[in-house]
């Protein structure tokens, strides 16, 4: 398993459920129980490094606004969220949060929270499953002992450009800074 791999995958849930989130994770499940176990492991070890490395002040300003707040566990969500959008969504948000706006152009309503936890796990229970294990913990050793190497997390990091830095709280006028995402929320 590789970022490439990694992301065909991403790609065909997102092909294959349409914009229905609850036929987005049945499929990524089925493609994820397909793999062999140590696959499965190598597929959470590099969603979890795009999810670490996409920390950053002004993707969670834009969370904020999008999301009407956002504590930690909720970043974290909505970054998860971003991945499921598949590499070239990703990316360009990472880059550019306001960019967001024109992806959800007339896509929000009241219901709307740009949020995915359930993406965080599927891995995790597909491997129990096919290993026919019941405590977590086995998954977790799998994940220390096939962790990604310095090359592996060079090679995730190689296409990843933060945005600019950004110091903000929840007083800020945030639709000032992301007038795209303002708009998509009117």
């Amino acid at each position: 398993m590789n970022k490439k791999k990694f992301w065909k995958i991403v790609n065909k849930a997102i092909v294959r459920s349409g914009a229905d989130i609850d036929e987005y994770v049945e499929m990524l499940e089925k493609l994820l129980r397909k793999l062999k176990p140590d696959d499965m492991v190598k597929w959470q070890l590099i969603f979890d490094e795009y999810l670490e490395v996409s920390k950053a002040d002004r993707l969670w300003a834009a969370a904020y606004l999008l999301n009407d707040g956002a504590s930690d566990d909720g970043f974290d969500y909505f970054r998860a969220w971003l991945i499921s959008l598949g590499q070239d969504a990703f990316l360009a948000i990472l880059k550019d949060p306001d960019c967001l706006g024109e992806l959800l152009q007339g896509n929000v309503d009241d219901d709307f929270l740009a949020e995915f936890e359930e993406i965080m796990y599927i891995s995790s229970d597909a491997y129990l499953e096919k290993t026919e294990q019941d405590e977590e913990e086995v998954f977790f050793e799998a994940c220390d002992r096939l962790a990604l190497t310095a090359e592996e997390k060079a090679e995730i990091h190689a296409d990843i450009v933060l945005p600019e830095a950004l110091e903000w709280d929840e007083d800020d006028d945030l639709e000032i800074i992301f007038p795209k995402i303002a708009a998509a929320l009117k």
